[in-house]
């Protein structure tokens, strides 16, 4: 292992942030060259059958990261650095899972749209029902005034504990319940109108759009129902860049990038 690399290990991996280093000795100049001179190679995956969960995650404004991981054997396999989600980086790195000889057996992802419309025929796909609620409660508020959105929030809630047909019941009847009080419309001085309720309508168009696949993991049991596994691993990869917020974001993603290296498909490679 060079020299550069059993520094940044021994630092960054700890935790510990400039002041720290200045007590011993160590000027953060040095640290950010050992940094500039960690590389982008990627340890060769062994092959396996298993479910991919998929997510963009975000190291600040101007970084993130795709990243495809095993959520079978809880280890991390591909991560490609972007500044925005796109369809493009999917494809790339589900591509290259394939040819490295990993069996793809699904698919649970959030609610990136275009990764449904193109995979939808190919892998069963599980919405994550967690960021499903997320979705619901970003449009109706964790206490929601009117009282539909408090209905709607009772039906959501549980989600994870319906069957498909317990939550299509219920979410139909809620639907058919507030169809008059979702169409209602508030008209502009200039003619123009809007909906009303619109940011209830928005929660029942999202719900209505992921139904087909919040309840994959019924029918295809080796599926989990959330990407719990995955968002564990990107609130750790924050929790050990926050420290070092100050850097470039090059430096940030080399810093990713080993952590990446280091705590995830390493074991499973060599």
């Amino acid at each position: 292992m060079r020299k550069d690399t059993k520094l940044l290990k021994k630092y960054f991996f700890d935790k510990m942030i400039y002041r720290v280093l200045k007590k011993e000795g160590i000027n953060y100049r040095e640290v950010e060259r050992a940094i500039d001179s960690l590389d982008y190679s990627y340890i060769k995956l062994v092959p396996r059958s298993c479910v991919v969960g998929v997510d963009t995650t975000y190291l600040g404004s101007d970084l993130g990261i795709t990243i495809f991981r095993d959520v079978t054997n809880k280890v991390t396999l591909h991560w490609i650095f972007v500044r925005k989600e796109n369809l493009a980086t999917y494809v790339n790195g589900i591509n290259y899972l394939k040819q490295s000889g990993i069996h793809i057996l699904g698919f649970v992802v959030d609610g990136f749209w275009p990764f449904y419309l193109h995979y939808q025929d190919k892998y069963p796909i599980q919405m994550c029902q967690k960021h499903m609620k997320d979705i619901v409660r970003r449009y109706i508020t964790l206490h929601p005034n009117l009282e539909a959105g408090k209905e709607l929030k009772q039906i959501v809630s549980p989600l994870t504990k319906y069957t498909a047909k317990e939550f299509d019941l219920k979410f139909d009847a809620w639907v058919s319940k507030w169809r008059s009080f979702l169409g209602q419309r508030t008209y502009n001085d200039d003619g123009t109108w809007n909906y009303t309720h619109d940011r209830l309508r928005s929660a029942m168009k999202s719900l209505r759009r992921y139904r087909p696949f919040l309840f994959t993991y019924k029918s295809c049991t080796w599926i989990p129902n959330t990407n719990n596994s995955l968002e564990g691993f990107n609130s750790a990869l924050k929790s050990f860049i926050k420290p070092h917020h100050g850097l470039i974001p090059s430096r940030r993603a080399k810093l990713a990038h080993l952590y990446l290296k280091n705590s995830s498909v390493f074991n499973w490679a060599n």
